[in-house]
């Protein structure tokens, strides 16, 4: 049976005021719930937890490389003196894998959003009211999420030899610049269990010299812990002040200092480069990097990855072109197997980048109904990685490129 479309608004009106059902002109939380097999969902956490073990072992091997390797990897130079600031449990304590869950029943890794995943809200709060909306059961783990990102905290303290209660604060745009970001930042200062205290990006003071240098608040309070669930490092490199002051990397060095802590680590950096893609399927054989059952994970969940697309068109496969690191699908490029183009994202802002080229598998049909009507649609499974633990599903509805206008669609699966 199908949902009745006009309950839509009745049921997301309550949620108005912290949760973003609709911006733009996008219809964005879909009112229904896709419904996998607990089989399906085992094995998503399970090519989860193996994936991840593989990217951080990958990852953490990195900053073992010369600066000129480093720089041909597409790393930035201005980051190469923090990729060591890697003191927390895990790499990244908030990461999200990108997963096509094929017509024929493969599962297969299209990338990691390694530092700051969006969609948290919509899988750790609004998951669980759709699934109960549906009566059916949600897969989702907010308390291990809350745990989680509780545990970094301590983690940070750790690091800064903090022994007092310390000044936290969390970060981000303001809804009037943008609404998805504000209300992620906001949920997770909600569902926290201590003192986080929300101060706009904007607002945040920092003072590179004297007896004061640190990071503030507008009130002048001096901040120990910075949680930014949606600024990544790769932005802080950019961010420069009004008097040409490189503030973003000021900001890192008093996290190499130890004059502050964020969340995550400037090491998630490596997480978030497409790079690892590359770097995993090349060694993929290589028993003295990777255990028997790596291998396995690797050759079953993950994609064939090339700096060049030769092997592509020498093999007659279609293969898709992309930054070693964007989001939002973000100056991607879809081509068949002649080297033809079939499709471009309209959004061409990492020109810049290194280019990775990797097989193009088809993400499956769904129809979706919109005010509209009924729509024909690609679906695409975001897997969170929270502490280290899989424990959060989460589907978006779009293009054969999913880019910032595609739709949230709750997950969950059928009581027993």
């Amino acid at each position: 049976m199908k949902p009745d479309y006009s309950k839509r608004d009745e049921f997301y009106a309550p949620y108005k005021d912290h949760f973003f059902a609709d911006f733009v002109d996008l219809e964005y939380a879909l009112y229904d719930v896709m419904v996998l097999p607990e089989k399906k969902i085992e094995e998503i956490r399970f090519a989860s937890h193996m994936l991840w073990g593989i990217f951080c072992k990958v990852a953490r091997l990195l900053p073992t490389l010369t600066k000129e390797q480093l720089l041909a990897l597409g790393l930035r130079e201005e980051m190469l003196d923090y990729l060591h600031l890697d003191y927390l449990a895990q790499m990244a304590v908030l990461a999200r894998f990108d997963f096509i869950c094929t017509d024929d029943g493969r599962i297969k890794c299209i990338e990691l959003n390694g530092d700051t995943p969006f969609l948290v809200q919509e899988t750790f709060e609004m998951n669980e009211k759709l699934c109960a909306e549906f009566c059916v059961k949600n897969p989702n783990d907010t308390k291990q999420f809350i745990k989680g990102m509780s545990q970094a905290l301590f983690q940070t303290m750790q690091y800064l030899n903090k022994t007092t209660t310390p000044k936290v604060v969390i970060t981000g745009k303001e809804a009037v610049n943008d609404i998805e970001e504000h209300c992620q930042v906001k949920f997770m200062q909600r569902v926290l269990p201590f003192d986080v205290e929300y101060v706009p990006i904007k607002e945040l003071i920092i003072i590179n010299n004297g007896s004061q240098r640190g990071l503030y608040t507008a009130n002048m309070e001096r901040i120990d812990i910075l949680y930014r669930p949606a600024h990544p490092i790769e932005f802080l490199l950019d961010d420069v002040a009004e008097d040409g002051d490189r503030i973003g990397l000021q900001l890192l060095d008093l996290v190499r200092d130890k004059e502050l802590a964020i969340i995550n680590a400037p090491a998630a950096y490596l997480l978030q480069s497409k790079i690892l893609l590359w770097l995993i399927w090349e060694r993929r054989n290589d028993e003295t990097l990777f255990t028997k059952h790596e291998r396995g994970a690797i050759k079953r969940y993950m994609l064939p990855t090339f700096l060049s697309d030769a092997p592509f068109l020498d093999a007659g496969r279609a293969f898709v072109k992309k930054p070693v690191f964007s989001r939002e699908g973000n100056t991607v490029e879809i081509f068949d197997a002649l080297g033809d183009m079939q499709m471009a994202s309209p959004n061409r802002h990492y020109t810049d980048n290194l280019y990775l080229y990797q097989e193009f598998v088809e993400m499956p049909n769904l129809t979706i109904r919109l005010l509209d009507g009924e729509h024909m649609k690609k679906w695409l499974i975001g897997s969170f990685m929270v502490d280290g633990n899989a424990c959060g599903l989460a589907c978006r509805v779009g293009n054969a490129i999913t880019e910032w206008d595609s739709h949230w669609l709750a997950v969950g699966s059928k009581y027993v």
